[in-house]
């Protein structure tokens, strides 16, 4: 999987070179994906523009069909918040208890991080998310965005863990 993006070397290379997988090449593992599926995958893996652009258009969508809440909230708000959604899905930072791994070894044994709880991802505070969104903090927390956020952005990483076995089954 760490393959899958064009930001690697070629094995062997110090510096330079060229990227073994192409845009072109990420794009065809990822034929049969559900369009979703597919933008969020290009978006993170390969820097794409075009399909964050097009995963944020898509994300709004399923935002108000899963979920009463967002389809009632402010189209304004909506629109923001799934931008700050696609963001922090491509910029994903990792858990600096475990350093992304998802896991720590506690009593001589492998347990999910509690830091993270197990995704290998820092979690988000609710203030850094609403700077994110361009939403001031009160306004934020007074219509009580982070847990819906939070839920959504899970939804988000069961779609990336579902894509990313899909392909890999696929290039085996």
């Amino acid at each position: 999987m760490a393959r899958l993006t064009t930001k690697g070397l070629q094995a062997g290379m110090i510096f330079g070179g060229i990227p073994e997988l192409t845009r072109t090449d990420i794009a065809a593992a990822c034929s049969g994906l559900e369009p979703l599926h597919m933008h969020l995958i290009m978006a993170k893996y390969c820097d794409d523009i075009h399909s964050a652009l097009a995963a944020l258009n898509e994300i709004q969508d399923l935002m108000c069909d899963k979920s009463r809440f967002w389809a009632d909230c402010d189209a304004g708000i909506r629109y923001k918040i799934g931008l700050a959604m696609v963001q922090e899905f491509v910029s994903a930072t990792r858990c600096r208890s475990c350093k992304g791994t998802g896991s720590k070894t506690v009593d001589s044994k492998i347990a999910d991080c509690k830091g993270c709880g197990g995704s290998g991802n820092a979690d988000k505070s609710a203030a850094s998310r609403a700077r994110m969104s361009g939403i001031p903090e009160t306004t934020y927390r007074k219509y009580g965005l982070n847990d819906p956020f939070t839920d959504f952005m899970r939804y988000l990483d069961d779609i990336e863990i579902r894509s990313l076995e899909r392909i890999a089954r696929k290039a085996s």
